[in-house]
């Protein structure tokens, strides 16, 4: 019996340390409480897909606990398609001031490049006009504080994964960090960034880099009823049952071993299941996924703030309040203002 428990204590100490460890990596990192800002500034135009950022938004964000917004955006679709790539400057001044806006109510910003669908087609097309685009935002952003986070392309996937990714990748992290030499810097695996693209992924060594990963399983449950692309799975999944709860914990070990394996702190950047989903399971889900990062020292970034997995409602001006409660245990952490 001794030896069973001196070997169950070795275990708990190993898992208490690395994560640990991991928090102690992520100490300086701004973006540990964060809320994805999607539909706004990846659309071809912003309103189009349904939803502006406001300032009031921003606010709201700020007050209700998250630290930070990652702000999708789709550079590629206003910049010039042949060389030099020119960003339209009149685009530039609308995300500075977004960011400007966060920053005024002391939120991080991570700026994505996100929706890139051409150079997830046809890599090597594509690569000199993203890493053209991103020596463009690196210039631009020289002189920001470090709560401005760059987050090199979102869910590689399509043509752009494995040798392919990993070559690309270097060469943009190695450009990228030529400009910019102490910013935080956000990568993940190809496989639209999930933990089995995370594995194959060899992160640049690099002290400012984040690795980053993506959770929606089940698929089928996280994506039903979904209205964006045809083929979704049907509404009416449950979610719970005990075997999906010990998948996530092992997903999220998973991942947090690959990232000490790799030397990097690690942060889940998107997680959500849609409005489809029965409300009950869909707040359980969060805060189990939730916890699970917590529990690994990772900072997290929830998918989405107004659009089809929102915790917030702009029909309602309001809160969807199951879902900011999953986010946010009242015992860890007083919100900063009433409720709205």
């Amino acid at each position: 019996m001794r030896c069973q428990n001196s070997i169950l204590t070795g275990l708990l100490l190993a898992l208490l340390t690395g994560a640990t460890t991991a928090r102690a990596q992520n100490s300086a990192f701004p973006a540990m409480r964060c809320v994805n800002l999607a539909n706004a500034l990846n659309a071809p135009k912003e309103g189009e897909w349904g939803y502006v950022i406001r300032e009031k938004d921003l606010q709201r964000i700020s007050l209700a606990g998250f630290d930070s917004v990652r702000v999708l955006i789709a550079w590629n679709e206003h910049a010039q398609k042949t060389a030099p790539y020119t960003i339209d400057p009149a685009f530039f001044a609308r995300i500075d001031e977004v960011v400007g806006q966060a920053q005024h109510y002391g939120l991080a910003v991570i700026l994505d490049m996100h929706n890139y669908e051409e150079v997830y087609a046809e890599p090597a097309k594509h690569e000199a006009r993203l890493i053209a685009l991103w020596e463009q935002i690196a210039r631009h952003y020289a002189e920001a504080p470090d709560s401005i986070i760059f987050e090199l392309l979102n869910e590689p996937k399509d043509a752009l994964q494995g040798a392919v990714w990993q070559g690309l990748a270097d060469r943009l992290h190695a450009r990228v960090r030529t400009l910019a030499p102490k910013r935080w810097i956000i990568m993940g695996g190809d496989n639209w960034n999930s933990t089995n693209g995370m594995e194959r992924f060899i992160a640049p060594k690099d002290p400012r880099l984040m690795l980053t990963f993506h959770y929606y399983d089940p698929y089928k449950f996280t994506h039903q009823g979904a209205t964006w692309f045809e083929g979704a799975p049907p509404a009416g999944r449950p979610w719970g049952s005990r075997i999906e709860r010990r998948h996530l914990k092992r997903e999220f070990a998973r991942a947090a071993a690959l990232a000490r394996a790799s030397g990097h702190p690690v942060w889940l950047g998107e997680f959500g299941a849609t409005k489809a989903t029965n409300m009950q399971d869909r707040a359980d889900w969060t805060r189990q996924v939730r916890r699970a990062a917590e529990a690994q020292g990772m900072g997290w970034c929830a998918f989405d703030f107004a659009a089809e997995f929102g915790v917030f409602s702009p029909e309602r001006e309001n809160w969807v309040w199951p879902l900011r409660r999953a986010l946010f245990d009242q015992s860890a952490l007083a919100l900063r203002a009433s409720p709205d």
